[in-house]
């Protein structure tokens, strides 16, 4: 079953989209079933699961922090080699991965969470992300490789599509700021990741659509 789900998903897809399954309620028999599958990238939404779970992971998988992240994890999190921290939503938690990745001697990828659901306390207010960008620019183990949002649960997947717009015009935005190429743009999950892609998707997180019998 996610065999079949997850080959569904993949010739679906351009092959310059990545999609990550999202395991927030995966075991790790359902994770290896997904890897076999042809799953390369692997979401955690909480520490706990991915201190769990991440050292079981084959070697050449990408792991990525999507959940919300809080101060007092953001070192634990950044110990577990994460490829990609996609929930940098305050320079707060920038500079306490910064500070973890100095530790280590290396250079943490993430991505800045834009909220464009207003019923959300977690993302960055689209109007801050310029100034974010600059004071982040000073933390030298910090490497901003693009944008990530979570858009307002519909019935209809089509009402998503203008959030994904607007990330799209905001990723617009922040090159011609940093004058550089930004890799990821992360929206899109089980129910219109399609129109995610559509509007300029790079990475997809994807759970249901993956792990449940749809």
């Amino acid at each position: 079953m996610i065999e079949d789900n997850v080959k569904e998903i993949l010739k679906n897809m351009p092959p310059d989209v990545t999609l990550v399954a999202a395991v927030k309620y995966a075991s790790k028999a359902q994770i290896g079933e997904a890897i076999t599958a042809g799953v390369t990238d692997i979401g955690f939404n909480h520490y706990q699961q991915m201190k769990e779970l991440a050292p079981y992971l084959p070697p050449e998988i990408k792991t990525h922090f999507i959940g919300t992240l809080q101060l007092n994890k953001a070192k634990k999190v950044v110990n577990l080699n994460p490829y990609l921290i996609e929930s940098v939503d305050s320079y707060k938690l920038a500079e306490k991965i910064n500070n973890a990745a100095r530790e280590k001697k290396i250079i943490q990828k993430i991505l800045i969470q834009v909220k464009t659901d207003v019923k959300k306390h977690t993302g960055l207010e689209p109007d801050e992300l310029l100034k974010l960008l600059d004071q982040i620019s000073t933390l030298k183990y910090l490497s901003f490789e693009g944008l990530m949002t979570i858009p307002p649960i519909s019935e209809d997947p089509e009402d998503s599509r203008k959030y994904f717009k607007e990330l799209k015009d905001l990723k617009d935005k922040a090159e011609k700021h940093l004058k550089k190429d930004l890799q990821y743009l992360s929206m899109g999950m089980t129910d219109d990741y399609e129109i995610a892609i559509e509007e300029g998707a790079s990475i997809i997180r994807i759970g249901r659509k993956v792990f449940d019998a749809l």
